[in-house]
C-alpha cells in the first residue's frame, strides 16, 4: 500500500505540469498565433488615415480598398514583406487605402481604376492589378 500511495505521489508533479502546460502555456501561444494571423487584417482597415505623398524611395505603392475581396487576399502578404524589410526603404512597398476619404485623390490622380493596384514609384506607367503572388514579385522585382 505504501509503494502505491509514493507512485501516485510521484506522478502529481507530471500532472500538474501537464496541467500548468494546458492551462497558461496553450491559451498564450494560441493568442500569439491568432495576433500575429489578425495583425495584417487590422492594418488593412485602419492604416493609412492620411497618405501626404508617394513615398519614391519606396519599391512601389499598392492602391488597395479594405472593403475589397481581392486586397483582402493580397494584402496579408504585402504587410508582411514590409514587416521582413522593415530597415530597408527601398524594399518597402508603400500601402493607401483609396477608400479612406482623405487618400480618395488618388484614384483620379493616378487614373486608378481597380484595385489592388501596384505602382512603381520610379514609373508611374508601370502598374499591375493582380493577386497573383508570382506576377506580383517579378513585377516587383523589375519586371513589367
Amino acid at each position: 500500500m505504501k509503494q502505491r500511495i509514493k507512485r501516485l505521489d510521484k506522478n502529481k508533479p507530471s500532472r500538474s505540469l501537464t496541467k500548468i502546460i494546458i492551462i497558461k502555456v496553450l491559451p498564450v501561444i494560441a493568442f500569439l498565433v491568432a495576433g500575429f494571423s489578425l495583425v495584417p487584417y487590422g492594418s488593412l482597415y485602419f492604416q493609412n488615415n492620411k497618405v501626404d505623398t508617394i513615398h519614391t524611395k519606396n519599391e512601389a505603392v499598392l492602391f488597395y480598398n479594405a472593403n475589397c475581396s481581392h486586397c483582402q487576399k493580397i494584402y496579408p502578404k504585402i504587410f508582411w514583406h514590409n514587416v521582413l524589410n522593415f530597415n530597408n526603404e527601398s524594399k518597402q512597398i508603400q500601402t493607401i487605402n483609396v477608400q479612406n476619404a482623405n487618400n480618395k485623390h488618388y484614384v483620379a490622380d493616378f487614373a486608378i481604376q481597380s484595385t489592388p493596384t501596384f505602382m512603381k514609384t520610379t514609373n508611374i506607367n508601370q502598374r499591375l492589378v493582380s493577386t497573383n503572388s508570382q506576377q506580383i514579385n517579378h513585377f516587383i522585382k523589375g519586371g513589367h
